[in-house]
């Protein structure tokens, strides 16, 4: 009598098991097929390595095996990995992680921004390289991160290779040496783009790395499944991120089912969640609670290596200030007449979570000094306040502002008091011209102040010229200001950083600040129950 339970099938794996006895199947990513009758799942290297990891040898037919071709052989380290650097040294904390990474075809580093995640991970592919267990590396990373991998691949990798930074009608060199390509990670939802990146990492034997991992952390978004796909055909598969986990622990599968969906051992998000997160609220739709997360953890923990802050000891301090700014009558006019629109939408309604943010948002753009339409509010008592604080600084400053009309107002103003002192960045700055405007901050010092918002300078970049960061205005995301406190808070400086947020006496900045005091994303602050008149 045949004991197979899963059977390769026209495409797909077919699990012969009962309805009611079917968790290790779900486990696979499998569904019910009400024609067949059966569960089933397509047929992929991923999930044949989660049916082996499920299943024992004799219940699997031989066929499955074959999806997951050839196991890799990785042989003991012998290679100085400084050797295959130029004009530098990893740290001692750098070292232990890339010799943790060596052994594992899937690997996660969950390092702080700031710790060396770009320089170990050359070190770590250049070594694959050398023994040769690749012959070529796709980097997926936010656009604003691109030019970074370049400069810093240019700067210390000590082999040569040949890397083509992915942009909008540029087509592909003929590679002349070990080819790296790199493409940001919002181009996978673009057909083009992802397609591009299928035929490369098809072409050989590829690392595929995917770095401030975050960005996939959704398990239904399209770019999230773009770079499942890519994963399955990787020889090797590296994440890298410092925020691993923002909103819970639900933020681990999507990331680490990239690194190995045999790692968690579920390859359905809802099959994960009905093991780990206990469910609540409306319909139980929302997460309120976790079970038995060590259990999670441990069978995680062998495939990571996690790097806190505190980890890092040569850093030093973070600082923290806030600036009270007294709103003017046209900006308390002009919440006045919001919020009385705003209550005649609602009516007798309850502000829903959707609304409560709305209307954050619209409030925040009134503190700033702006309508909501972008039109200037007359005078601004907080661009006041924030150019008289840069009067007693005489060193170099990032300032975050979360609204196009903030960061034009910011830099034209510092620029009619310290003409060719400014650099703004925000979406539409060209990504070739992104890290030269790094590049110049870092080493003129004529350019002092650095213009930019969480979504296009918060993620990658070196800014460690910087000792002031100043807040003129937050979004509503904690990863946004933990990775953007750490954009000057790296490896690389030597000086305690000032944190410096200018909070308006309208209620709206107080509220978002506290969400982000108290590590919870705001639409969760909000849900607590804010009213219209909360806002100012």
């Amino acid at each position: 009598m045949s004991t197979t339970i899963a059977t390769l099938i026209d495409g797909h794996i077919v699990f012969d098991v009962p309805f009611h006895s079917n968790h290790k199947a779900k486990a696979c990513g499998a569904r019910w097929h009400p024609t067949t009758k059966k569960w089933r799942t397509k047929a992929t290297k991923m999930t044949a390595a989660a049916v082996h990891a499920q299943f024992a040898a004799e219940e699997i037919d031989p066929n499955i095996a074959a999806l997951l071709g050839a196991k890799v052989t990785i042989p003991e380290l012998t290679i100085d990995p400084d050797a295959v650097l130029r004009d530098v040294r990893l740290r001692p904390r750098q070292r232990e992680g890339l010799l943790k990474a060596w052994p594992h075809d899937g690997f996660a580093l969950f390092w702080v921004m700031g710790a060396g995640k770009t320089l170990s991970t050359m070190a770590l592919a250049n070594l694959r390289r050398s023994y040769g267990m690749i012959d070529r590396m796709l980097i997926v990373c936010p656009t604003s991160v691109k030019g970074v991998w370049k400069k810093e691949y240019e700067r210390y990798s000590a082999l040569p290779h040949c890397m083509f930074v992915m942009e909008s009608g540029k087509k592909q060199p003929k590679y002349d040496g070990f080819p790296i390509m790199v493409c940001g990670v919002e181009a996978l939802s673009q057909g083009g783009a992802f397609q591009e990146c299928a035929q490369f990492v098809a072409g050989g034997r590829t690392m595929v790395v995917i770095d401030e991992s975050s960005t996939i952390k959704n398990h239904d978004a399209a770019r999230t499944e773009k770079c499942w796909e890519l994963g399955q055909d990787a020889a090797f598969r590296l994440i890298l991120t410092g925020t691993n986990v923002t909103q819970g622990l639900q933020d681990l599968f999507a990331q680490m089912y990239f690194v190995g969906p045999s790692i968690i051992g579920e390859m359905s998000y809802y099959s994960f969640r009905n093991k780990y997160c206990v469910m609540g609220g409306f319909e139980l739709r929302k997460i309120v609670g976790y079970r038995d997360p060590g259990s999670l953890l441990d069978r995680i923990r062998p495939y990571c290596d996690v790097v806190r802050k505190e980890d890092l000891k040569d850093l030093p301090p973070k600082l923290y200030q806030i600036r009270d700014v007294k709103a003017s009558p046209a900006q308390r006019q002009a919440c006045k007449e919001l919020a009385r629109e705003m209550k005649t939408k609602l009516g007798d309604k309850e502000l829903s979570v959707q609304n409560a943010l709305e209307a954050l948002l619209r409030f925040q753009q009134i503190s700033g000094g702006y309508d909501p339409d972008g039109a200037p509010l007359g005078s601004n008592p907080k661009m006041a306040e924030l150019i008289a604080l840069l009067e007693d600084f005489d060193g170099k400053a990032i300032i975050w502002a979360r609204y196009l009309p903030e960061i034009g107002g910011i830099t034209a103003e510092l620029e009619k008091r310290w003409p060719g002192s400014t650099l703004a960045l925000w979406g539409a700055t060209a990504p070739e011209s992104r890290q030269a405007m790094v590049d110049d901050f870092q080493a003129n010092p004529e350019r002092r102040f650095f213009v930019t918002n969480q979504a296009t300078g918060g993620k990658g970049l070196t800014l460690t010229a910087a000792t002031l960061s100043v807040y003129y205005s937050n979004t509503f995301s904690l990863e946004d200001r933990m990775q953007s406190e750490d954009r000057n808070h790296r490896i690389g400086q030597l000086n305690t950083v000032t944190y410096v947020d200018l909070v308006s006496d309208l209620k709206v900045d107080h509220h978002v600040l506290m969400a982000i005091t108290q590590k919870k994303s705001v639409a969760d602050y909000a849900s607590s129950g804010l009213s219209v008149d909360d806002m100012i």
